[in-house]
Order: structure tokens, then sequence, then C-alpha cells
């Protein structure tokens, strides 16, 4: 009887282990069964706020159920991404970042999350980073801004949006590989430097390509450069700091989508795949493209990948030029 009762708990016991991989497999297989909630770092009206709601609304038409975007903002998205660790590794809250993701760990002390506690999903789109002039500035390219830097020491200065920002470090690294010393002058925002450029209190100002598209209109301001991978159909005659010699410098932002760490693959890549297909569609590829955004996604294999990369590049310009926030 003992051996008998051996038996049949192992079998019990075996059936068990074999059923939790299928059951696993069919709730992935149904996802969803419920609405979704949709985390975006950023205020309400925003470009990234846009392009989260559209990404929102492509997933509920693919999925039939509600996919819901929720604010988190505060702390460069550090209260977000601390939300997204705590969240249930089932699939039904997601975070859609942007780069901060990643400079947040290289810069605050205790950004509240690690990069191991994320499953990274997709890539959503890369945000290149303008560097504008005023129109009577004497500098119509890059290289003439280095000259006129070198020419008069302490002379040119560029704005930013924060200390410890993209556009921060972007004009460290510029200057290390230049040998110049451009003034670094923190603002709130791009729409505060680009008024202080404009009223000639600070030579240039690093912003995104959106929101000095719609600047160039006024005729008081021209781009001198772009950190992107390539040049951009819209300023097909603005280099990248890659062509114009600065390598090192041409980091662009981005903004992807992140799931909790633990989450089954399968429900990763339906979200991936799904990504995909809604960004693809011509309307919301125009509307991205409007804001200044390169879109593209990939596969959380070539996602993760990326963020290792750009982990590696930031690091290198922060560690070496010791880039710490005031």
């Amino acid at each position: 009887m003992r051996s008998l009762t051996l038996v049949t708990s192992l079998a019990v016991a075996a059936g068990v282990m074999f059923a939790l991989p299928n059951t696993a497999a069919a709730q992935s297989a149904d996802f969803p069964t419920r609405p979704i909630k949709l985390m975006v770092a950023t205020a309400p009206g925003g470009s990234a706020d846009a392009t989260a709601r559209m990404i929102a609304d492509g997933l509920t038409q693919a999925w039939g159920q509600p996919v819901v975007v929720e604010n988190r903002t505060g702390a460069n998205g550090m209260i977000a991404a601390q939300a997204l660790t705590k969240s249930p590794p089932d699939g039904y809250t997601i975070y859609m970042s942007l780069s901060s993701i990643v400079q947040n760990l290289l810069l605050q002390p205790t950004p509240g999350y690690r990069m191991e506690e994320l499953a990274p999903v997709s890539m959503v789109a890369i945000l290149p980073i303008a560097l504008a002039a005023p129109v009577q500035l004497p500098a119509s390219n890059l290289s003439e801004l280095i000259a006129l830097a070198r020419q008069k020491p302490g002379s040119v200065s560029y704005g930013s949006y924060g200390v410890g920002s993209g556009a921060h470090v972007i004009g460290v690294a510029l200057n290390k590989k230049a040998g110049v010393d451009m003034t670094h002058i923190p603002y709130k925002g791009e729409a505060d430097s680009f008024a202080d450029m404009v009223n000639g209190r600070v030579s240039t100002a690093w912003g995104s390509v959106g929101f000095y598209a719609n600047q160039l209109a006024g005729g008081k301001v021209k781009l001198l450069a772009v950190a992107s991978p390539h040049r951009l159909k819209a300023f097909p005659n603005v280099p990248t700091l890659g062509e114009a010699g600065f390598a090192e410098a041409n980091l662009a932002g981005f903004t992807g989508l992140f799931l909790p760490a633990g989450t089954p693959p399968a429900i990763v890549n339906k979200y991936s795949q799904a990504v995909a297909k809604a960004i693809a569609t011509p309307e919301i590829q125009n509307k991205m493209v409007s804001f200044g955004y390169e879109p593209m996604t990939n596969t959380p294999e070539a996602f993760k990948k990326q963020l290792d990369d750009e982990m590696q590049k930031w690091s290198t310009i922060i560690r070496e030029n010791n880039i710490k926030l005031q």
C-alpha cells in the first residue's frame, strides 16, 4: 500500500508540474482578459502623452480590452519606474518611459529601481535633440560655432533643460571632444532657454526637434546640428553630430515600453508585436513625425541590447566628466 501511495503521489506531483507551464501558457494566450494600465511620466497634453494615448488606442482596438493611460509624473520618471517594479508581473501594468530611465540610474544616488527589475518590450521612437542658435549668431554650422568658441574663450554658452539632462551631457561631451569650454546654463525647460537665446542671454540651446521645428517659421532661430543616428527627413541639410565629427556626443534620446521583470515572455512578445503593428500605421507615423520623433520599434531582445549600449555610452561620458546633479 505504501508503494502504491508513493507512486500515486509522484504521479500527482508530476501532473501538477506539467500542468503549471501549460496553465501559464494558456493565460498568456488569453491575455488580456481585463483592462490594462499604461503609465507615462509626463503631464497630459505633451508629445509623449499623446504618443502613449495613440499606442493605448491601438492596443485597445487590437485586443478588445481598454488600455487606460495614467500620468505618473514627478522625479524625472522615477516615480513611474518605481511603481512599475512594484506591480504584479502579469502584463496589466506597462510603462512608456523616456531615456531618463537610463540617466536616472547613472546620476541619481537612489533612483528606487534597477534595470534588472524591468522587462524591456520595445522601442517606440528615437527622440533627436537639436542644437539651435539665434539667426544673428556668426556661425552657420557646428564647425563655425566651435571656431568661435576657440577664438573667444568663455563667450559661447549653451542652454539645456536641466542639470544631468540629455542636453547637458551632450554639451559636455561636445566640449571635451572639440577642446572648447562652452558654458552650460541649465533651464527648467526648452521654452525657457529658447526665450533667453532669442534675447541674447545664451548663445545656443539644445531642445527637441519638434519644439524647434515650430520655432523656425518665426525666423528667429536656425539649426546647427542634431543628435540623431541619421539626418532627419524634415531637415536634410542639418548634419548629425556624428557626421560633424563628434560621434561621442551623438546621443539621441528615446522612448520605449517596459513591463515588470518576471512577466511571461509570451506576454512581453505579444506586446512587442502589437505595438509594432500599431506604430506602423500611417496615422500614428505621421503624428509622431510631427512631434519631431523618429518612430522605431524592435524586439525585446534588441531593445535590451540597445539599453545596455545606452548605459555604456552615457556612463562613460558622465564618469569621465564627473557630471553630478546639483
